[in-house]
């Protein structure tokens, strides 16, 4: 969201008047301010659902324990993974939940509420559950930010002829982005206080954003250990912090202030211009072209400009009622939290320069003599790559998995192209996917091998009254007689479940969530077409089932790292009686077509490569790797 709904909020929420709209639909908020009708639609969303924010009241014991209790009775009648949590983590929901409100109704600020909210929740190391505080930092005093004057993203290093992990300093926040500040651009930080920058992060970051993968867990941190909200974690109580700084090869100790500010001060400092130049693009080397990817990682922590999406079924109520099925299907796979300073950061509009986004986000395509598009004005980056020895391979991006057909029609476009034009090589970029909808998913996955039937993941959920409604609403509203009959029968057996006391229903094949579209082999790239798949550790939901099904139907060859394992549906459920909360809750569990849990598993692809440290050299390890194994230069053995 611009800086100025910002304003527009606040303005709103402080000073709203009453008044009469007019018949062209504006509404008078007092002075010159005024706002179309979809405005008014998104902010009196937030506003009914949020009432303005969180308290700003103190909070009673007895308010706070209200609130942690409506969490974990949530979580006790949805929570589908909890007994797997238990047998792999040995987190018990029933102790937590004791543990948790008697925390609450010891004497805190409501700051310190919020973070022990959040801690609680993380407790189950879930990807997908969550918490958040949507309009947090959209009003003044309602949120703070305590920050370093810089970014970093995690990476390795050999120290002492041992990889460790370290952050390297990516960009400066406006403000500190002077050439005169303590630790600048390049840097990398080995310790912080006399400790491991590693070990500080599982101690002080990863309790509040755990997703059950240190790989993953470590990461995520190291994007907030220089950038801390109160959104989302607790801030530092200390004034300073001693770093243990290397420069080149000068390793020496700095000690560097907290800057803590308010959060919507903080943003309008970092706010971008409305209008900025673009980029100027570099020039490719004889062997190597860098290419500036779609940004999967703004997707993962969503901002305000996403807050519309959330409120789409308020918009129209009667659709997702008689639509909860397809609903589900198109919208709950994926991973994302609400992190507005996150999200401006992983689009280049928080650091000077935007620098950070840039590192981020490059991508260093191998052996490259000439880099064209894929197919006539491509919506996704889909490229063909003639090397200087006459070699051609494809490489396509898949950065999420939008619920739009129009991405879909893309995906076989790109398919199409690459068999019009004979090429036998091909590497589809997966890297940092946060996932999204399971239709389209399946669907693109199923147009991979031409003239092959796929065996298909399935599924258990949560035997609650959502999944058991969106069930009974497809058996009596479905599109058509087929879906409604399968609905029907799959009513039937939950039913059967329930009645024999589980807590989850037998294993689902994800065919009942868009049956008969997965049966056409007809589209897709030939069998002598060779196919790398590049994943890491931000790679998650249907992104871990589009590898998982690739890989088990041997496809090809997955490269990179171990995926997120965040193997279920998410729902979000609000608000919270008092602070105003809402929940990010898992309500069902993928297994893959092998029959294995993705939750808290993943997919291990057939080749490794460590994708933390070859991330800040454009993934080019990965890349040249899967360059060798499509051009039949490196044999790889299948995993199954």
């Amino acid at each position: 969201m611009k800086q100025k709904y910002l304003v527009i909020f606040t303005q709103f929420c402080n000073k709203f008047q009453k008044s009469e709209a007019g018949a062209s639909g504006v509404i008078i908020l007092g002075g010159d301010m005024k706002l179309n009708a979809s405005i008014i639609l998104l902010l009196s969303s937030l506003i009914g659902l949020s009432s303005c924010g969180f308290p700003t009241n103190q909070l009673t014991p007895e308010e706070r324990k209200a609130d942690m209790g409506w969490a974990f009775t949530i979580l006790e009648h949805n929570y589908a993974p909890a007994e797997l949590k238990k047998s792999n983590f040995g987190v018990e929901l029933s102790q937590v939940k004791a543990d948790c409100m008697t925390m609450s109704a010891t004497e805190m600020s409501n700051e310190k509420f919020l973070a022990l909210f959040q801690k609680c929740i993380h407790s189950f190391k879930d990807a997908h559950l969550g918490a958040q505080q949507l309009n947090n930092g959209l009003l003044p005093e309602n949120a703070n930010v305590a920050h370093l004057g810089f970014v970093t993203m995690r990476t390795k290093v050999s120290v002492d002829g041992k990889m460790v992990n370290a952050l390297r300093v990516v960009g400066q926040l406006k403000g500190s982005d002077v050439p005169w500040a303590p630790v600048l651009p390049g840097d990398l930080i080995l310790e912080a206080d006399g400790q491991p920058v590693d070990q500080v992060m599982m101690t002080e970051i990863v309790p509040y954003i755990n997703v059950g993968q240190d790989e993953t867990s470590l990461s995520m941190a190291a994007f907030k250990f220089a950038v801390r909200t109160s959104i989302d974690m607790a801030l530092p109580d200390a004034d300073e912090i001693t770093l243990k700084v290397m420069r080149e090869s000068d390793v020496s100790e700095i000690t560097v202030p907290w800057i803590k500010e308010d959060l919507l001060a903080f943003q309008t400092k970092q706010a971008p211009p409305e209008e900025e130049g673009a980029a100027a693009a570099e020039e490719p080397t004889s062997s190597v072209e860098k290419v500036f990817a779609s940004n999967p990682l703004a997707q993962t922590f969503f901002g305000y400009d996403s807050l519309k999406e959330v409120f789409s079924a308020l918009q129209s109520p009667i659709d997702y009622a008689v639509n909860r099925i397809e609903m589900i299907a198109k919208t709950g796979f994926r991973a994302a939290r609400f992190n507005p300073l996150m999200n401006a950061l992983f689009k280049g509009e928080l650091d000077a320069g935007g620098e950070f986004a840039l590192k981020v986000n490059s991508r260093l395509l191998p052996m490259a003599g000439s880099v064209d598009d894929l197919m006539d004005e491509p919506l996704i980056p889909a490229k063909i790559v003639t090397t200087d020895d006459g070699k051609t391979y494809a490489y396509i991006q898949i950065a999420q998995f939008p619920s739009e057909d129009a991405f879909l029609t893309e995906w076989f476009r790109a398919i199409t192209a690459i068999e019009d034009k004979g090429v036998k090589s091909v590497i589809i970029d997966m890297i940092d996917n946060g996932g999204g909808s399971l239709i389209h998913g399946m669907r693109m996955v199923n147009m991979v091998r031409k003239d092959t039937k796929i065996k298909v993941p399935s599924m258990q959920v949560k035997l609650n009254n959502n999944w058991m409604n969106s069930f009974k609403t497809q058996a009596a509203f479905g599109a058509d007689d087929y879906s409604k009959a399968i609905a029907g029968r799959v009513v039937k057996q939950l039913e059967a479940d329930k009645a024999a006391g589980k807590s989850l229903s037998r294993p689902l094949p994800a065919t009942v969530l868009d049956p008969f579209f997965l049966q056409d082999g007809s589209y897709g790239m030939s069998g002598d077409v060779k196919i790398a798949l590049l994943v890491n550790e931000f790679c998650v939901s249907m992104c871990d089932i589009f590898a998982s099904v690739f890989q088990e139907n041997n496809m090809g060859t997955v490269i990179g790292q171990r995926t997120m394992g965040g193997g279920g549906n998410v729902t979000q459920h609000g608000v919270s009686p008092i602070s105003k909360m809402g929940m990010a809750v898992t309500e069902s569990l993928m297994l893959s077509p092998n029959g294995k849990y993705l939750e808290d598993a993943g997919v291990e692809p057939e080749l490794y490569i460590d994708m933390v440290a070859d991330r800040e050299k454009g993934f080019s390890e990965a890349f040249n790797k899967a360059y060798l194994l499509v051009t039949d230069q490196l044999n790889v053995a299948p995993s199954n």
